[in-house]
């Protein structure tokens, strides 16, 4: 009763600030440890010498990112629900929500495996893959499709679990993954011979170890009581599953898409801009990741608080997340725009991919202000239950906005108007989900009547 009242406390009677530190510097720490883990592939792979193996790494990397997206349908749907249950004091619509959740998860990861397998050579080709790129990409994505089930799971589950307040609990799983594959990397890649293969499989194994992890958790420390039954097939579990979860796992889909068209783009301009690329997106990752583990962390907050109809308490929430985003996102500019010649170096020598990897890590990074916003008002729809305008939100950001811009900056600017097409885009969404969360907060119907109303409308 005690781990109970202690987490249910912190979404709903702590200290803004120090509620959202307590919620999101784990997750925080978490996600530098996965982004070291994915800098720590890449420079494994650069220590091979081979340019082929850095692009191969690059042009698998959206297939990875489409199999978190599939867990982060099911992930993010289901705990925008879970939160909102517990706020509204109802457990056990939680807890049979969270079963939902796993059974769904597993059957999605072992229909994305056959697939997977059955369109091997299609998928390679869509990827970008082509000449000396092709091997090293098929040994890379492999293991990748194999394990698919794994790193769905594994996502899924850990966002799950945050859901109910267990930050703290969520990031040693994500950190002992990491740490995991970390070690497993050079002991793979060289030691054993496999190549780049090597990388992939320590992915695996690191993601399995952080379900694993997860797992444990809610057999030992949760505070719902899974359920697996037939009642856990309940419609409205589902459609809240599916409603908040598509438009999340829609924009890591887009996502991918786009570095698929990307990439597809960037290798016209060769091997050694694509690797660059490849590395600067990487590198860039680590500013964007901490970024969405503010964000993410703020959700249970939003959706409890939601769910409790505390409106008061909900604004403060979401303007303290917001001004945080955004100082935030002001370090990693000026801390990627001084160092992104020494950043790039660290994973190749080569002169070209050091020269465009640090034009490509500068011009990345210089919007991350507006993307704190942006991440931080997409959770919060997400946690409301916001299907459509959460959905407008992903779908601008890497598809609506973003390809168009990219198709017709390359052309008229070349590399130039290729690398700043993302920038641009994060202006524009940054403008569109201040409105959207504006005109929310002031017209939502569950939010007329709660206590504090009155002070924001």
């Amino acid at each position: 009763m005690h781990k109970e009242n202690s987490r249910i406390a912190v979404l709903a009677e702590t200290p803004v600030l120090k509620a959202i530190v307590t919620m999101a510097l784990p997750v925080m720490l978490g996600m530098i440890v996965q982004v070291l883990y994915n800098l720590v592939d890449t420079f494994f792979i650069g220590l091979m010498n081979d340019v082929s193996q850095l692009a191969a790494a690059n042009l698998g990397f959206p297939y990875f990112m489409i199999t978190m997206a599939v867990g982060s349908v099911i992930g993010v749907g289901a705990s925008s629900a879970i939160s909102r249950f517990l706020g509204m004091k109802k457990n056990k619509e939680a807890g049979e929500t969270a079963g939902l959740s796993m059974i769904l998860v597993v059957l999605a990861g072992a229909a994305f495996t056959v697939f997977g397998l059955i369109f091997l050579e299609p998928l390679l080709f869509l990827l970008g893959a082509r000449g000396e790129v092709l091997a090293p990409t098929r040994e890379y994505l492999f293991p990748l499709i194999l394990g698919a089930s794994v790193i769905m799971a594994n996502f899924s589950v850990g966002v799950t679990l945050r859901a109910e307040g267990a930050a703290l609990e969520t990031t040693i799983g994500m950190i002992a993954g990491s740490i995991v594959n970390i070690v497993l990397d050079p002991i793979m890649i060289f030691t054993l011979d496999m190549g780049i293969a090597g990388a992939a499989w320590a992915t695996i194994i690191g993601n399995l170890v952080g379900l694993g992890c997860y797992l444990w958790c809610y057999k030992r420390k949760s505070i719902l009581k899974l359920s697996f039954g037939a009642n856990v097939w309940n419609p409205d579990y589902i459609r809240q599953i599916f409603t908040v979860g598509v438009p999340a796992g829609l924009n890591q889909v887009l996502m991918s898409v786009s570095n698929i068209v990307s990439n597809n783009l960037a290798a016209s301009y060769g091997a050694s801009v694509l690797a660059s690329i490849g590395i600067a997106a990487k590198t860039n990752s680590l500013g964007i990741l901490l970024l969405v583990g503010l964000s993410t962390g703020c959700q249970p907050l939003f959706g409890y608080n939601y769910g409790a109809k505390n409106r008061k308490r909900l604004v403060s929430l979401l303007t303290t997340g917001i001004i945080l985003a955004f100082s935030l996102g002001l370090v990693m500019v000026g801390f990627y725009t001084a160092t992104s010649r020494f950043l790039v170096s660290i994973f190749s020598n080569n002169s070209e991919v050091i020269a465009t990897g640090r034009l490509v890590l500068t011009a990345m990074s210089s919007s991350a202000p507006l993307i704190g916003v942006i991440m931080m008002v997409m959770n919060s729809l997400q946690a409301f239950g916001k299907a459509l305008p959460a959905l407008i939100l992903s779908t601008g950001r890497q598809g609506l906005f973003y390809l168009p811009l990219l198709f017709t900056l390359n052309a008229l600017f070349g590399l130039y108007g290729f690398i700043f097409a993302q920038p641009v885009t994060d202006v524009i969404m940054a403008i569109l989900a201040t409105l959207m969360l504006v005109y929310i907060l002031k017209t939502d119907p569950a939010l007329k009547k709660a206590p504090g109303a009155e002070a924001v409308n």
